[in-house]
Formats: structure tokens, sequence, C-alpha cells
């Protein structure tokens, strides 16, 4: 084989190997709502801190659109609605 082969060939191996493998974890949110919407929020998912993101994330998922936002952990309306949640799911 050649050089020119042996270049390609472990290029296709390298691009095989690395398909669908995310090379950089990071956070989910890059930017956070801070206004009040909690009466458009359908669902809300609660992320804690992880090795990837140091951390918590909520992420709202919003009536009709469906769309996503990232609410702000510190503010005052969302550590409400988060406690409230917490304590309709406690045993």
């Amino acid at each position: 084989m050649n050089c020119k082969m042996v270049s390609v060939f472990m290029l296709l191996v390298f691009i095989t190997l690395t398909a669908g493998v995310s090379v950089e974890p990071r956070c989910r949110c890059s930017g956070v709502e801070s206004r009040r919407i909690g009466k458009l929020i359908e669902h809300v998912e609660l992320f804690p801190p992880n090795p990837h993101c140091t951390h918590t994330e909520i992420i709202a998922t919003l009536k009709g659109s469906h769309q996503q936002i990232c609410l702000d952990t510190k503010a005052q309306w969302v550590q409400k609605v988060i406690g409230k949640i917490m304590a309709n799911h406690s045993p």
C-alpha cells in the first residue's frame, strides 16, 4: 500500500469509530428565563449537577408550542414551582 491509501484508510477508520460520539459533553442550557411564565408551562424537568454540568438545570416545556425553555433556578417564582412539584411527588 502506498502512503495515500494508508492515510485514506486511517481517516475512514477514524470517522467510523467516532460517528455519533459526542466529543464535548456540556450543559443543556446556554441561557435562562427569569420572567414569570408559570401559566404557560405544560411540563418541567429538573436535571441535577453531574460531571458534564456543575449546576442544576430546569427545563420547562410550554403549552401549545411545546417549546423548551431553561428557567432561572435563582428566580423566586421558579423556586416556588419546584417546591410544589417536589411536595406533590414526595412519598
